[in-house]
């Protein structure tokens, strides 16, 4: 057994995600976000995926034999969509067990009325059109994630490096009964993606150019020549939308406003989850029966499909290097 290569690769694995907090900060809370796992939580995920994907060289695989390699790749993939089934577990089960009714037949109780409804969100005044756009490429939204990536040199290489990310939201109605909506900066599912670049020595489109100016932090038009790729991950506002959460009664008379759902129970909330103290609406793309479907796929599918890319790519590791079995049982 070669127990300290074992230790050195997963201490090595643990220390290099580790870097990323100082490496590429960006992607590290565009992961959390996505994900919503507790920090803690998701170092558990880290270190037990270590753990496995290297077990071949605990029990016989010869370091200078790299095509075990292929087989750990696999069960790491494993891992990482295992992560996003189990993370959309507990909105599952919420999708499962609240009453779905109509926009107009959301009503506000004394305490918390948990509730869902689905419909095609409106903005709350003309004034609210831009707010209802995402940043760069001006699509109807009412909720974006959006990151900028700028070339950079990476050792010997260019590539795409993390630049900025951040969340644009909007406040909107459903239906004519007066119900509204803040979606959160988390809790998130099933957008659309739209990725594309941009020329800053060019003459740059709106809105991007407005939003590039209204931002210190991002390149400005005016006085940089890079060339930008921007990533936005949307939920559309012209498509049907679903929340749940809590209806509560909004200080202005005869509104009704979805707010907090419960919190992950599973897993744990994230501090993402709640920008203002409380867990926030679940928002989800389509219409009520669309997103139970697609919510069950992806905890089911995703789930079934990460555990067998988890035990497929542990044996493939097995298969393809000098690691034995019978060494695992007797370390056991």
């Amino acid at each position: 057994m070669n127990i300290l290569g074992y230790l050195g690769f997963v201490a090595f694995s643990v220390a290099l995600a580790y870097s990323l907090r100082w490496l590429d900060p960006t992607a590290v809370s565009k992961l959390s976000r996505q994900f919503g796992i507790p920090r803690r939580t998701g170092w558990a995920f880290a270190i037990a995926a270590f753990l496995w994907i290297f077990l071949p060289v605990l029990v016989g695989a010869k370091l200078d034999d790299e095509l075990w390699v292929f087989g750990a790749a696999v069960a790491g993939v494993g891992f990482f969509i295992a992560t996003i089934s189990v993370s959309s577990r507990d909105e599952y089960r919420l999708l499962q067990r609240v009453p779905f009714v109509d926009p107009e037949d959301v009503s506000a109780s004394r305490g918390q009325s948990l509730v869902g409804t689905s419909g095609r969100p409106t903005p709350l005044s003309d004034g609210q059109e831009d707010e209802f756009r995402t940043p760069f490429s001006g699509r109807p939204s009412v909720h974006t994630d959006w990151l900028v990536q700028k070339r950079g040199r990476v050792g010997f290489r260019e590539a795409w490096k993390n630049t900025a990310e951040g969340v644009k939201q909007a406040e909107f109605a459903l239906g004519e009964s007066g119900v509204r909506v803040t979606p959160g900066t988390h809790r998130v599912f099933i957008e659309k993606e739209h990725m594309f670049s941009l020329d800053l020595s060019e003459n740059v489109p709106e809105p991007a150019a407005t939003f590039l100016e209204a931002h210190p932090d991002l390149p400005n038009p005016e006085s940089s020549d890079d060339e930008l790729r921007i990533i936005e991950r949307y939920v559309p506002a012209d498509e049907p939308v679903t929340v749940v959460g809590n209806a509560t009664q909004a200080a202005e008379p005869g509104v009704v406003r979805i707010e907090g759902a419960p919190g992950d129970e599973l897993l744990g909330t994230h501090a993402d989850h709640a920008t203002t103290g409380a867990p926030e609406a679940v928002l989800i793309r389509g219409d009520a029966e669309l997103a139970q479907y697609t919510m069950r796929k992806r905890v089911y599918w995703l789930g079934v499909a990460g555990t067998a890319m988890i035990l497929g790519g542990q044996l493939l590791s097995f298969w393809l290097s000098s690691a034995s079995l019978t060494n695992v049982l007797s370390v056991l």
